[in-house]
């Protein structure tokens, strides 16, 4: 047995252990020993750092006849191993049955390169699953994102009809408030919110929704409309115009408008002294 023999064949499972410490990973070994074709394993799972000196006490307590060094990781998973041949040249034509590692050994290898191949390939297939599950999920945000713009632009455009509707009520107590019927109203308020006379004003808001047009049923109004008198013609010519104005205006002037007919509402007789007022004006213009 040379010693020469062994620091080489430890110098290498060192030099291996070492690449794999270098990455972080902690590393252990197992020996086995082999005399008269007798395997037996004497260390395992004892730190590399330990390496040289128990396999060198290893080999003068035990004298095998063959060494076999198995490296392993933190997770018990094989890395790496080796054999060395300790006999002399007499022993190896004495021993020359000798065929090397036994059945077990071989076989345990064989599994271990086995479950290291599988653990390889099932990694590979949840790197690829994670990833289509990444870019599904990717999909499904930007399918949020536009439905939520989707749902952000209809609430506002709801908001704003809701308001238009308002505002048309409003609009259409002022103008009852001062003697004009609410059944010739609804062309011109129609106008005023876009909408269809024949659809949407059937359905106008009840008091509930503070609109001020109460709902009537279609077949009144069309035989309302249908027996209106000469008073009530004269009367829609009137708030057509007045649509037709308020369409005209910017908002700041409708705001002032509304602010007439509001006070007007509370005190009808203001509609008389304004009159008063603008004639007035002209008088005074002139």
């Amino acid at each position: 047995m040379a010693a020469s023999s062994i620091a080489y064949f430890l110098k290498s499972l060192n030099a291996r252990a070492k690449r794999e410490s270098s990455k972080g990973i902690e590393m252990f070994f197992n020996a086995t020993v082999v005399n008269d074709n007798k395997s037996q394993k004497l260390i395992e799972m004892e730190p590399v750092s330990s390496l040289n000196r128990k396999v060198n006490i290893l080999v003068k307590t035990e004298t095998p006849e063959i060494l076999k060094i198995d490296l392993f990781n933190d997770q018990g998973q094989w890395i790496d191993g080796n054999v060395c041949d300790l006999r002399t040249k007499s022993d190896n034509s004495t021993h020359s049955s000798f065929q090397g590692l036994g059945e077990t050994e071989i076989n345990a290898i064989v599994e271990r390169r086995f479950d290291e191949k599988k653990r390889e390939y099932e990694f590979a297939e949840m790197k690829e699953l994670v990833k289509e599950l990444s870019e599904e999920n990717d999909e499904l945000k930007l399918h949020i994102e536009e439905l939520e713009t989707q749902n952000d632009d209809l609430s506002q455009k709801l908001e704003k009809k809701k308001q238009l509707r308002y505002y048309a009520g409003m609009l259409g107590d002022i103008l009852e408030s001062i003697g004009i019927r609410k059944e010739n109203l609804r062309r011109p308020l129609a106008e005023l919110m876009g909408v269809d006379e024949k659809d949407d004003l059937k359905k106008l808001p009840e008091k509930a929704d503070q609109s001020g047009i109460i709902e009537e049923r279609a077949g009144s109004f069309t035989q309302q409309s249908a027996t209106a008198n000469t008073e009530d013609q004269k009367r829609f010519e009137v708030i057509s115009l007045i649509t037709q104005f308020l369409n005209s205006i910017d908002n700041q002037l409708l705001g002032e408008l509304f602010t007439i007919f509001s006070e007007i509402e509370t005190n009808k007789e203001l509609a008389a002294e304004i009159l008063e007022y603008i004639e007035k004006k002209k008088d005074f213009a002139s």
